[in-house]
C-alpha cells in the first residue's frame, strides 16, 4: 500500500497511514497466493500493482518465483516507474515479461505539480530501461483531468508513437 509519489488525484499531500508490516503478507506468502490462483484456479495472467510495486524490497525474487510456476503465468507490473531503470534488467531476468507505466504529462513542471515530487526525469528513464531490457509492449497509462492538463492528449500521443509505447487514455 505504499507508494513514492503523492499524486493529487490519488494520494493527500501529507500521506496516508501505511498498513503495519506485520500485517502485509510476506514474499513467501504472496507466492503462496499466487501459485494457489495459478495452479488451483486457472489463473493466467499476473500483474503486480501497488501503491507503488518497486519499493517492495522482495519484488524481484517474488517475481521469480512466480516465473516457476507451472503452468508459467504471463506477468507485468503497473508502475510510477522511478525505480525501473535499476529494476527493469533484474525483473526481466527474473522473468517479468511487460510493464505498464503512469505517466500523466510531458512537462516536467506540470509532473511536479500532480505528484508533488520532481521525479519526471526517472520516469522517463524508467520507461527506455523496460524497453531496453525487453519488457515489451511497453505500455503508458495516462490519467486525464478534465480543465487541468487533458490538453496534452495529443502531445502524450506522439511521444508514445515515437518511441513505440502504447498509450492507454483513463479518465479520472
Amino acid at each position: 500500500d505504499r507508494c513514492n509519489l503523492r499524486c493529487t488525484y490519488c494520494m493527500p499531500e501529507e500521506g496516508l497511514a501505511w498498513m503495519p508490516r506485520e500485517e502485509q503478507l510476506t514474499d513467501d506468502e504472496v507466492v503462496r497466493l499466487v501459485r494457489i490462483a495459478v495452479e488451483r484456479l486457472g489463473v493466467t495472467d499476473v500483474r503486480f500493482t501497488g501503491g507503488e510495486p518497486l519499493i517492495r524490497r522482495g519484488l524481484v525474487g517474488i517475481v521469480a518465483a512466480t516465473a516457476q510456476l507451472t503452468p508459467r503465468p504471463r506477468m507485468s507490473i503497473t508502475t510510477n516507474g522511478i525505480g525501473l531503470s535499476r529494476l527493469a534488467g533484474p525483473l526481466r531476468s527474473a522473468g517479468l515479461d511487460r510493464v505498464n507505466v503512469s505517466l500523466d504529462t510531458l512537462s516536467p513542471t506540470r509532473f511536479v505539480a500532480l505528484t508533488r515530487r520532481d521525479r519526471h526525469a526517472d520516469v522517463l528513464a524508467g520507461l527506455r530501461a523496460a524497453v531496453s531490457a525487453g519488457l515489451t509492449p511497453v505500455k503508458i497509462n495516462t490519467v486525464l483531468m478534465r480543465g487541468i492538463y487533458e490538453d496534452e492528449a495529443p502531445a502524450l500521443l506522439r511521444f508514445a508513437l515515437s518511441y513505440g509505447y502504447e498509450l492507454r487514455f483513463i479518465e479520472q
